[in-house]
């Protein structure tokens, strides 16, 4: 073996877990929905203002959130309101017994931070 290569190593304690982010909408239908969960690949839940499809399946044993901007792709805040319709969603999955991972990826003029922590504080 290379020595710049490395081997994940998995096992029951530690599974190896996928997620997809889609960006086209011929993955927003039933049959593309139930491939991801006969897989048990979550399908990401990606708010990018409208850009890309914005589907709330869960097709996995967990939930992968990525907060791109809800008004301006990479570039919008989340508004109080927002924050508190998604932290709404986001308590209903963890009360559904899902680990919930959320990335705030509207970094463009650095609301990130300011709208990790305000979510967080919600929860």
């Amino acid at each position: 073996m290379p020595d710049d290569r490395a081997w994940v190593d998995t096992d029951a304690d530690r599974p190896l877990r996928h997620a997809v982010e889609v960006r086209h909408p011929d993955f927003a239908t039933s049959a593309a929905i139930d491939m991801f969960r006969k897989h048990d690949i979550a399908l990401v839940v990606a708010d990018t203002a409208g850009r890309y499809p914005f589907l709330t399946e869960v097709t996995g044993d967990f939930v992968y959130v990525r907060m791109h901007g809800d008004k301006e792709l990479y570039a919008s805040g989340y508004t109080s309101e927002a924050l508190d319709r998604w932290s709404e969603r986001i308590e209903g999955w963890l009360g559904d017994g899902l680990d919930v991972y959320v990335y705030f990826d509207n970094d463009m003029k650095g609301f990130a931070p300011h709208d990790a922590l305000e979510l967080q504080r919600r929860l």
